[in-house]
This record gives structure tokens, sequence and C-alpha cells, in this order.
């Protein structure tokens, strides 16, 4: 127990360095970032295939001409190729008979570039052998596929079908990620240098066009929090030094086993309570259920007593390992009397009256962290009111 106890005050240490760190930066300005305010740091082709292609287009609004296209070429090399940036033209979401590329680059010799973009998406079947496909018969004087991944992972079977690996090439955002490779010859198809890299390189050739060059950076800050090229990933070095011992590897292992009940004890002895001490607030709101990690869907419902037709329901949702909450507005009635009631500002659709995000959507450590605060609780009464202020001025339709 001694050793149990010494170990969590070393973790405990390391976490208040990282909060500081984070508040530093924070102070620094270095935490905002316009990609994170607008919530699209994920979204493929709306923001990463977007952006890159708005670059790498000779033509864009950036002002540097095909300045950031040759850097392009010439930093990823690319197996010789010789595009003319001077003519070449940029497509991103490229409709073929087989798909959409995600960005087309090509000149006027019938030479290309074809990147197959993927953040978090998976590779859909015979993927890159279908690009394949459609580039030797359009770019007949030469191209090349380009597998672009945060790490530089090799793409699935199922998407190269029978390609072989030097037909492609794997370019990663960062490098400095570790890649997870499955045998000992992935150099042969691996672009040393990464997005990153080519970023910098852009950021030079803009050293005198402000808009750009900031928004360049900003971009390059989202990379970095992607890929763990930050704060958080120091300390993530620092945790794994620090358990992966022998000793102290079966105390990490006890731990993480136990993680989701520890989780699920917190939000039962602290949240629950914690809501059923604001619904005092109210006169006609009770906890009808409340239910939490208890299978893939688990749901915390109030009950209204005015209301003749509807509830508030909480949804628990497993989504990538966690629970993304949202909440709204369930029809109870026999006759679902409520089918065809719209609620400004929630969603709808055939197993709801009304949904959205709640505000605490992913449950992590922040937001463990808030419900200790009594956060999370306040946040529940507010939808609450929300939704019980809007059923009012529609004039009480629940």
């Amino acid at each position: 127990m001694d050793n149990i106890i010494t170990l969590l005050q070393k973790v405990q240490h390391l976490i208040a360095l990282d909060k500081q760190r984070k508040e530093e930066a924070r102070k620094r300005g270095e935490k905002y970032n316009i990609f994170s305010v607008l919530g699209i740091e994920t979204s493929e082709v709306r923001t990463h295939s977007a952006f890159l292609a708005s670059l790498l287009n000779p033509n864009g609004n950036h002002g540097v001409g095909n300045a950031f296209l040759d850097a392009f070429v010439k930093e990823m090399n690319l197996g010789g190729l010789q595009l003319d940036t001077t003519n070449a033209q940029v497509n991103v979401e490229h409709v073929t008979s087989d798909g959409r590329i995600d960005i087309l680059i090509f000149d006027n010799n019938k030479k290309a570039v074809i990147i197959e973009n993927k953040i978090y998406a998976g590779d859909q079947p015979e993927q890159l052998k279908r690009y394949d496909d459609y580039a030797k018969q359009q770019f007949t004087n030469g191209y090349r596929l380009l597998y672009l991944t945060l790490d530089g992972h090799k793409p699935s079977e199922d998407s190269t079908k029978d390609l072989k690996d030097n037909q492609y090439f794997r370019l990663a955002y960062n490098n400095n990620v570790n890649i997870r490779d499955e045998d000992s010859s992935y150099s042969e198809n691996v672009i040393s240098r990464d997005v990153l890299h080519w970023l910098e390189e852009c950021v030079k050739i803009a050293y005198n066009k402000p808009l750009v060059r900031e928004t360049i950076i900003q971009y390059q800050s989202l990379i970095k929090t992607l890929t763990s090229m930050n704060s958080e990933n120091e300390t993530k070095q620092e945790i794994i030094k620090l358990f992966a011992t022998k000793e102290n590897y079966e105390i990490a292992a006890l731990i993480a086993n136990n993680l989701h009940d520890i989780k699920k004890y917190i939000v039962y002895q602290n949240l629950k309570p914690q809501l059923e001490e604001r619904l005092k607030l109210f006169n006609n709101c009770s906890i009808k259920k409340f239910e939490y990690g208890e299978g893939y869907y688990c749901a915390i419902i109030i009950s209204v007593s005015s209301w003749k037709n509807g509830e508030i329901y909480y949804e628990f949702d497993k989504y990538n390992g966690t629970e993304a909450l949202i909440y709204g507005v369930n029809d109870i009635s026999d006759h679902k009397v409520l089918s065809n009631v719209s609620l400004p500002g929630f969603n709808h659709n055939s197993n709801w009256v009304a949904w959205k995000n709640f505000p605490y959507y992913w449950w992590g450590i922040d937001t463990i962290n808030d419900i200790f605060s009594g956060k999370v609780a306040d946040t529940f009464v507010k939808s609450i009111k929300e939704l019980l202020d809007i059923n009012e001025s529609l004039g009480n339709v629940l």
C-alpha cells in the first residue's frame, strides 16, 4: 500500500506540472485556435483536405502563386515525379466513377498527385486500388498515390487489395509520432518529410503575408495537438516511464482494470445526489431513472409532472470507447402525439422529439473534475430549465 501511495503522489506531481504548463500556455495565447473554436478540428473534408488544397492551389487567395506547391513537391520528393506546378490544378473531393478523391493535383502534361487523407476515418473497400486504377487511365505520363495519416501508418489490405508497397507512398502529418509498422521494409514507401515540415516552409514563404502566415501557424498548432506534440505528450511520456517498471506496472494494470467502476462510483456518489438536490428548485421535476455505465446505451430521465406526453431524456452512447451524451425530449404518449412537434434549436428524428449534444458531450477527465465541483449538475439544471421554458413558450405542447 505504501508503494501505491508513493506512486500516486508522484503522478499527482506530474499532473500539477501539466496543469501549470497548460495555464502558462493559455496566458501566452497558445491555447487559442480558430479550428478548435469552430469545432472542426477533425473534419477531413471541411478542414484538413480543404485547407491543404487551398495552400497547394497555385491560383489560391494566399497570393504566393505556385510557391507552396513547389515546396510540397520538393520536400516530399514524390519518387522523382516532375509535376509542372506553373499550370497545375487542385481539386478537393474530386468525383470519379469509383469514389471521391480527397485531393487531386494535376498538370497539363497528364501527371498527377492523388492524396487520400485520413484523420480518424477508416479505409473503404479497395479505396487505394480504385484510385490507382483511375490514375492509370487518366494520367498516363506519371502519377503518385499518397496515403496521408496523422502518424504515417499503413493502409489496410482491404484498401490496397493487390497493390504493392512501391505503388503508393505513406505520408504523415507528423513523423515524430511512432509509425505503426508490421514489417521492416516500410521505409521503401514512407516519405521522410512530413506535413508539419512542409508547413514550416510555407510559413517562411509567407513571411510578408501576415494573415496567411498566422493561419498556417494556427493549423500547425492543430496538427501538433492532434498528434499529441504538446505539453500533454510530455506528461504522458513521463507517466509511461514512471509505470514502465516491473513493480509499478502491476499497480497501473490494477488501476486500469478498475477505472470504469471508479468513474461509475464518482458519478453515482456525486452527480446523482447533486442533481437530486438541485431539482428541488423545480416543483414539477424528479429523477425517473438514473443509469450510468450499465451498458452500450444508458440514460438519465427527468420526469416533469405537468407534461402529459413527453419527458426529458439524457442518453449516453458508447462512441469510440467513451460516452457521448445527447439530451432532449422523448415522446411517452401511447399514440406518439409529439411526432410533428419541433423545438427551436434542437434536432428532430424518428427516435427523438428533440435532441442535441449536451455541453459535456465527452465524459473524460475534465468532466469528472467538474462533477466534483458541481458544474456538471448545474449544466443539467440549465438544460432542464431550457426545455421547460421552450415548452411554455410553445403553449405547453409537451
